[in-house]
């Protein structure tokens, strides 16, 4: 109570911690950026860094939660381009650095390099394909019919 005998008013503050329930969780992510090697500890790092949890970055994304898991642990076979679009632009930071090599071929398109590779060389589908050792009908001729998908905010 306060002095004239009438009650004071009581704040009560909220505010978000962090998600780290380990402290070798906590020492690991307290390293650099460019430190990290792999997709899955930099999508950690990020979300960590905004202080996110996976269910909250998969709504955003608008994605299953189970399908953000898989993304975090690398067991996922490729990382969707939409979906890192959106994270790329959730985490502030170019695509192209959440991405391993692997992933950014996949991500860039192998139909594009394969045909960009075709090209340079002079040589036509069926040529190619000999060349590298398959038959005319496979993966890397499908990949190489493809038109390339533009991306927002790509050329």
């Amino acid at each position: 109570m306060g002095r004239d005998g009438r009650l004071a008013p009581l704040y009560v503050l909220s505010f978000r911690l962090g998600k780290v329930r380990k402290a070798s969780e906590a020492q690991r992510y307290s390293c650099k950026y460019e430190d990290l090697h792999t997709v899955p500890e930099r999508l950690r790092w990020c979300r960590y860094r905004l202080g996110l949890m996976q269910k909250e970055v998969a709504q955003q994304l608008g994605i299953p939660l189970s399908q953000y898991e898989e993304m975090e642990r690398g067991s996922c076979q490729e990382y969707p381009a939409q979906a890192m679009d959106k994270l790329a632009e959730l985490y502030g930071v170019p695509v192209e650095d959440l991405l391993d090599e692997y992933s950014r071929f996949l991500y860039d398109g192998p139909g594009d390099r394969i045909r960009r590779a075709r090209e340079r060389l002079g040589l036509s589908r069926k040529a190619f394909a000999k060349l590298v050792g398959t038959g005319g009908k496979c993966a890397i001729g499908r990949w190489d019919g493809k038109r390339s998908v533009k991306r927002a905010g790509r050329s």
